[in-house]
């Protein structure tokens, strides 16, 4: 027998040692296709990824796949070194697998390199991630000595070799969070792995319908982890699909008891996890731990005040963090600006156990807060000069570590860096409108300890007494701003003391007390003018501005407001600016010069956008809608209609009383006086809810519409049509069809029809590539969501059938729970019907979420399933064309191109590619064999765009192409095909390729 016959004969024998996978192949038969592609260009590729995503299996796969024996036709083998443990017995553990002999005194990587030699041979070394130093040596010589063997290493860190291809396995694409159905689970191979390993506990085990959103949420929660889905789906044979979902809150514990015959690391997630945490050494296990005290992103700098220390100091740790990363159990992502840093949700939980363990968490947590404390305590100052926006951005994007450091700080007896971190968020709160939310905390911050600093419990009450002013609860504002000005005057804080001033005179402004407002000001004035305190100044001169508009002074408001905006502009205070400009441009209009009143709160409305400054928009559309009202301008609706959301969305009712009157004003210029005096008793009724009257400047026109109505309503109507409007709900007062009743007539003038119609703006939705929204010919901007996450929740719920808060708190705020939950989800979900003009768009019917799909709306996505779904129903070739093609046109692109990169986005890119893939293919067949061959190459030369390496797009061209006539140019495909294959994968073109360039060579 020849040397490379006993190779071949020493390969294949010890290439059956491995036992066959005794399950079928789940989700991964498109990945061995392509990793047998990169494997062919490549002697050395390593799957890398967390415990338990699958690598082995894959590897597995690759090796019984028929194409491996024409890439490796010397036979493959498989060498597992998960139970070695001395790195010294890899190449001897390796040299036994080969079935090489032993030579004493000679080196056992030598000796396979002899055996090897020239052998054309796939070698598979199974997780190396605790011998890498070893593996890497043995494989780097391997490869030196043996130029036609290829390495496929499993580990979950890369080797480190020089032409290493690393091939990450990533989670299983999981079921969207409104999954209601068993077809739309089983579309999935997170599903399909579901049912299979439960099946094999329990035989009468499918997918139904009833428990579809159960299997959905184990799918979820696993996060499309393969070992947790079958740790999960193995509890069927104890548990029902919905008590195993609901028992993975505790998913290390829940989640273990695999097979007798598996390895004690895929038993469990924890024990998965504490394998992974074994072979870290012992700073990157500190690291790892402290890292757990993070409830979603950060960066290095939060990373390196919250982790380094005595035992990890602050310069290695970014070579610790990337080693974390390489390890596969830290993730990191830069969209553009500095890197974040994230654990995967079952990583942190373990994080945190581990942290307890150590007894750290306490030690931890408080760096956590400190640093964030700090953070704002640097941030707070700028967050009114030129760069506000950004400054406003960075403390929003730190949100959940936000709220997480003040839940530290009230659990743990509320330490001063916790008292300064809620004091010092008021002016974000404020800005964004989060008034609620900070509100609860500055009152926390406020009373937690009495013996607090008394700058920074003044600061608490009157932060906590402007946004309760904010949310229109003037008691509670007057209390806590009394309070404060009561404790700056002890202290001698003159800034301290102007700016509650400035807080009472605004809360006697809106209740119409002028005067005292006027008073307030004017003493706030003269403190300011006195420290020769430019900012506070020019607030002072806006508020009297503001106050002498209200009263119809509108010279005295020209003045004080122009002053104002010239400090302002000095100043870059952009919210200031806006403030001025809508004072500006609101006499203007009072006044008749359209023009200018256009200008002004047209660079009011620009300005407040750019900060995303949510009052100042609010307040900037209602003025505008005004305006257009003035002058007759048809959009005067539904600007104001905005302005209602907005300002109902952050709890002003102050203001939405205003809005109210100005809507009434609307309905009486159409002649639908009923409607003008229901929403005007609506206005009533909020003014007398908080206590406060109608600004002189708008009684004349409240009094034209009052006028208006009663001249052509009898006294009975008139009075239904106010009840109505006081009794009623604003959703009801605002919705596409409102009725106002009457009494039924019994003389005298006939009744007018009661039945009025405000049709709502319709909605335009693109989902498939980049993610706009149109309300009308209006495009929703940032200034519109206020924030990301509403933007995020539309497209979740424009995407689904229907959600439960759990699916979508899963979905979008997968590491909150509890208040923390329900309050972001709120907020969220009234941010976003705000957005969306009119918060009957979103349904909750039956505990669950959904966009009402009855009104007029057209989205992208709904026309791709629709198109696909009909395809699918259909028989005739030329209808399921017909509809497929409907398909494909809407697809324009990747889901969600500029959402943010989270599961349930990116595993919905990927259904909807994969179906727009199969959608395409089916085309070209369908138009090809309709002999519409032009265009079935059109579809044919769009896959290829795709991906260039898609051989069979490729042949199908050339066919096209060859019945087309142009055999030439099919030629020219082949051509280009063959270099493209030799050059990316190191292979020729298939059989069937080179059948049909044999067969267009003999009709040429």
């Amino acid at each position: 027998m020849t040397g490379r016959e006993q190779v071949k004969a020493t390969v294949s024998r010890v290439a059956t040692t491995p036992a066959s996978p005794r399950t079928p192949l789940v989700g991964r038969d498109d990945e061995v296709v392509r990793l047998l592609r990169t494997l062919a260009g490549c002697r050395l590729v390593t799957l890398t990824g967390p415990g338990g995503v699958g690598k082995t299996r894959l590897a597995l796969a690759l090796m019984q796949a028929d194409a491996t024996a024409e890439l490796a036709p010397d036979g493959a083998v498989t060498v597992e070194l998960s139970a070695v443990s001395d790195a010294a017995l890899v190449a001897d553990t390796v040299r036994v697998a080969l079935g090489v002999p032993d030579a004493p005194g000679r080196p056992a990587g030598v000796a396979i390199i002899d055996r090897l030699d020239a052998a054309a041979a796939l070698l598979v070394l199974d997780n190396c991630e605790h011998l890498s130093p070893a593996v890497a040596e043995l494989v780097d010589a391997l490869l030196d000595g043996c130029p036609r063997l290829r390495v496929l290493a499993t580990s979950r860190e890369p080797l480190a070799v020089d032409g290493e291809a690393l091939w990450p396995v990533h989670p299983f694409r999981v079921p969207p969070a409104d999954t209601m159905t068993a077809a739309v689970v089983a579309d999935t191979a997170s599903g399909q792995l579901f049912e299979q390993r439960a099946q094999a506990v329990r035989p009468t085990f499918h997918l139904t319908d009833a428990n579809a959103p159960g299997v959905t949420r184990v799918c979820r929660r696993a996060g499309g982890l393969p070992l947790a889905i079958e740790l999960a789906a193995a509890r069927v044979r104890v548990l029902s699909v919905e008590e195993i979902a609901s028992g993975l809150d505790d998913m290390l514990g829940l989640l273990a008891g695999g097979a007798r015959s598996k390895p004690v690391r895929q038993k469990s997630l924890r024990a998965s996890l504490d394998w992974s945490n074994a072979l870290l050494n012992g700073w990157e296990q500190t690291v790892l731990r402290r890292l757990g005290v993070f409830p979603g992103g950060f960066d290095l700098p939060a990373a390196t005040a919250v982790v380094a220390g005595e035992d990890v100091s602050a310069t290695e740790l970014l070579d610790l963090l990337l080693r974390l990363v390489d390890q596969s159990l830290l993730t990191a992502q830069s969209t553009g600006g500095p890197v974040r840093y994230r654990l995967l949700s079952p990583i942190r939980d373990y994080a945190r156990e581990r942290l307890a363990e150590a007894g750290e968490q306490g030690a931890v947590a408080a760096a956590h807060l400190g640093f964030y404390a700090d953070l704002v305590d640097r941030a707070e100052p700028l967050l009114s000069g030129p760069r506000q926006t950004e400054h406003l951005d960075e403390l929003e994007l730190e949100g959940n570590n936000l709220r997480a450091a003040l839940k530290f700080a009230a659990e743990s007896g509320a330490p001063p860096a916790g008292l300064r971190l809620a004091a010092g968020l008021e002016r974000l709160c404020a800005v964004r409108g989060h008034y609620r939310e900070e509100w609860q905390w500055l009152d926390w911050a406020a009373t937690a300890d009495p013996g607090a600093p008394e700058p920074l419990r003044a600061k608490a009450l009157l932060g906590a007494g402007r946004l309760a002013f904010l949310a229109c609860d003037y008691p509670a504002a007057v209390r806590r701003l009394e309070a404060g000005l009561r404790l700056y005057r002890q202290i001698g804080d003159r800034p301290g003391t102007v700016m509650a001033l400035h807080g009472l005179g605004s809360v006697a402004r809106e209740l119409g007390r002028y005067a005292r407002a006027e008073a307030l000001y004017r003493q706030a004035l003269t403190l300011a003018a006195g420290d020769a305190d430019a900012r506070q100044v020019a607030q002072a001169r806006g508020y009297l501005g503001f106050t002498a508009w209200l009263q119809g002074d509108w010279q005295r408001a020209v003045t004080e407001s122009e002053q104002a905006l010239r400090a302002f502009r000095q100043l870059g205070d952009g919210e200031g600016i806006v403030w001025s400009l809508l004072s500006l441009g609101a006499v203007a209009q009072y006044r008749d010069e359209y023009a200018v009143a256009a200008e002004m709160l047209g660079q009011a409305r620009e300005l407040a956008e750019r900060l995303g400054y949510r009052e100042g928009m609010a307040w900037s559309l209602h003025e505008l809608g005004l305006l257009a009202l003035r002058r007759g301008d048809a959009a005067a609706e539904e600007l104001l209609l905005d302005a209602l959301s907005r300002h109902r969305a952050l709890g002003d009712r102050w203001r939405t009383a205003s809005v109210l009157e100005d809507l009434a004003a609307c309905a009486q210029t159409t002649g639908d006086h009923r409607r003008s005096i229901a929403l005007l008793g609506a206005a009533a009724q909020i003014r007398t809810a908080i206590g406060t009257e109608l600004a002189p400047c708008e009684r004349p026109r409240h009094d034209r519409v009052d006028a208006a109505a009663r001249q052509h309503l009898r006294e009975d109507d008139f009075a239904a049509a106010w009840l109505h409007g006081q009794g009623a709900t604003l959703d009801q007062l605002i919705t596409a069809t409102a009725t106002v009743p009457s009494p039924e007539p019994t003389h005298g003038r006939p009744p007018r029809d009661v039945h009025t119609t405000t049709t709502a703006p319709r909605l335009r939705i693109r989902a498939l590539g980049a993610c706009t929204v149109h309300r009308g010919t209006h495009l929703l901007t940032t200034a519109d969501w206020g924030y990301g996450k509403p933007r995020e929740l539309f497209f979740l719920l424009a995407g689904s059938p229907s959600l439960t808060k759990a699916n979508i708190g899963t979905a979008l705020w997968p590491d909150l729970d509890g208040p923390q939950l329900r309050n972001a989800f709120h907020t969220a979900l009234r941010d976003l019907r705000r957005a969306v003009g009119d918060p009957g768009w979103i349904l909750y019917a039956a505990g669950r979420y959904t966009l009402d799909r009855t009104r007029e709306h057209s989205s992208d996505v709904e026309i791709f399933q629709e198109g696909l779904a009909a395809a699918r129903r259909s028989k005739p070739p030329e209808v399921v064309l017909a509809h497929l093609q409907r398909a494909i046109t809407a697809y324009g692109g990747e889901f969600g191109q500029d959402l943010p990169e989270t599961e349930w986005v990116l595993a919905r890119r990927v259904e909807f590619a994969d179906a727009a893939t199969r959608a395409l293919s089916q085309v070209g067949r369908l138009l090809a064999a309709a002999d519409r061959y032009d265009e079935a190459a059109e579809i044919y030369r769009r896959l290829i765009e795709r991906d260039p390496l898609d051989e069979a797009a490729n042949r199908h061209l050339m066919i096209c192409l060859s019945r087309l006539g142009e055999v030439g140019q099919a030629a020219q495909r082949y051509q280009q095909l063959t270099e493209l294959l030799r050059t990316e994968l190191g292979v020729g073109p298939s059989p069937e390729t080179r059948a049909v360039h044999q067969r267009l060579q003999a009709a040429d």
